[in-house]
């Protein structure tokens, strides 16, 4: 009985899980939702907080070698521009799980080339707190 309550609380407390389970599965977020609880809630506020595009000046962030492809999750595409990419985080239906990067320990900052911005992703100790 107890699990079944942390079940409820948990899926009351996920804002994103639709986006959550379209990267992963149904099925994948019910297992998570047992046995791996923290990582539901770190995905769904990395999605909420952790991903920002930031506007940077000119010049600023050279020596970080620029990614012009931003790779995907998907098994069938592997990567999209930095345009269609651009295009996809300014959409209301964005979603950051769609593409190859994962929270660590540490700030990380993608140089996006030909534009002057850049990926940047919260550590999950900031991620979550919020």
């Amino acid at each position: 009985m107890l699990v079944l309550s942390c079940f409820v609380t948990l899926s009351q407390e996920l804002t994103n899980e639709a986006k959550i389970v379209e990267v992963y599965g149904q099925e994948w977020v019910d297992v998570r939702k047992v046995d791996q609880p923290d990582l539901l809630v770190l995905l769904d506020k990395y999605i909420s907080y952790g991903f920002m595009v930031k506007d940077v000046s000119e010049g600023k962030y050279q020596e970080f070698e620029p990614m012009e492809f931003i790779p995907l999750t998907s098994k069938t595409e592997q990567a999209v521009t930095v345009d269609d990419f651009l295009t996809d985080f300014a959409s209301a239906t964005f979603n950051p799980l769609h593409y190859k990067f994962f929270p660590t320990q540490d700030a990380q900052m993608i140089k996006l080339k030909g534009v002057n911005k850049i990926i940047y992703i919260l550590p999950q100790s900031s991620i979550l707190v919020k």
